[in-house]
């Protein structure tokens, strides 16, 4: 037998090292119970309530809104306006934020018109963007959601391409910088094309898509496929489900966020608790753990002050089955 010397044992054993800590690395971004998270969008509660909320109820990620109000305010996102936040209340914030495993934000989207042909409208739109990007980055989140939106008429989505990546290629410096990603949401542009082409052309390895699963009910794929009164019929719902997958297969890794809940098939209404019946998750999830999905699926759920922690529990609950299961 041969004898192995002390350079052999030490070469064999560091690559033995390095290998454990892939299988280490791959294990940690699988897609499991640990990426499900929440908004803080709970009705009827302030900001460092609906956190301590979502903490209660176990959660190990939340997406927060730098925009909105700290205090409870009918129709007012529980959030921030970060350059007007007391140095005291963003360390109250980040305190409260620190039992997180992962933490994200949605950037305003709200009356902002960042493609305005109007350049007072626009600048004032792109610094609040800014604004909540720099709390993005202070707070340690490693993802920012982004509304593309639409640009004043008699402008359309080809007119604007060009201005719309140069803007998210400076973004996603910023984000670089900041040390987050930035996530386009689906909805505009309305088509799978449209988005696909727009996340390609950025071309910016900071900047991708989240996909919010009730989105895909304006796309023109999706409506040029069922005519109105087919929709909630079986292959209503599976031509729905099949358009939010052709995003996945055509972006794959450039796929950075998921926004979950699900789709009322009676009336086509989306952020309802999960279990409502138009979204296919064990199909999803499937795709995503074949695509090797690393992101967070973030629950976003329109409810009442009486009835939001039940709903986000149960919605919770119903998404770590499917991924058992998946």
């Amino acid at each position: 037998m041969k004898t192995m010397n002390r350079r052999d044992f030490l070469t064999r054993s560091a690559v033995a090292l390095t290998a454990a800590a892939h299988v280490g690395a791959a294990r940690a971004a699988m897609l499991d119970a640990t990426c499900i998270g929440a908004n803080t969008a709970l009705p009827g509660f302030g900001l460092l309530e609906a956190i301590e909320a979502l903490r209660a109820l176990g959660f190990p990620a939340i997406e927060i809104h730098p925009f909105g109000s700290p205090e409870p305010a009918p129709k007012v996102f529980p959030g921030f306006q970060f350059d007007r936040l007391p140095d005291a209340d963003k360390e109250r914030i980040r305190r409260a934020l620190g039992g997180f495993r992962h933490v994200a934000t949605h950037l305003p989207f709200q009356e902002m018109h960042l493609f305005s042909r109007f350049a007072p409208i626009a600048e004032f739109s792109i610094q609040q963007l800014r604004i909540a990007m720099e709390a993005t980055a202070f707070f340690g989140a490693k993802l920012a959601v982004v509304h593309v939106t639409a640009p004043s008429w008699p402008l359309k989505f080809e007119d604007a391409l060009p201005q719309i990546v140069r803007r998210f290629r400076e973004w996603g410096d910023i984000a670089a910088k900041g040390g987050f990603k930035l996530a386009i949401e689906t909805g505009y542009p309305g088509s799978v094309q449209e988005h696909v082409r727009l996340v390609k052309e950025i071309d910016h390895d900071r900047v991708g898509c989240a996909i919010d699963v009730g989105h895909q009910v304006g796309f023109a794929d999706f409506n040029a496929r069922v005519k109105p009164a087919d929709r909630s019929a079986p292959k209503g719902i599976a031509a729905y489900n099949d358009v939010m997958h052709e995003i996945i297969d055509q972006l794959g890794p450039k796929i950075f966020h998921f926004h979950v809940h699900d789709v009322d098939p009676k009336v086509w209404k989306d952020h309802r608790p999960i279990g409502a019946g138009v979204v296919d998750y064990p199909r999803l999830l499937r795709k995503l753990k074949q695509t090797n999905y690393t992101g967070l699926l973030v629950l976003e759920i329109e409810s009442t002050q009486e009835r939001a922690k039940d709903d986000f529990a149960d919605s919770k609950r119903r998404l770590e089955k499917f991924l058992a299961e998946a």
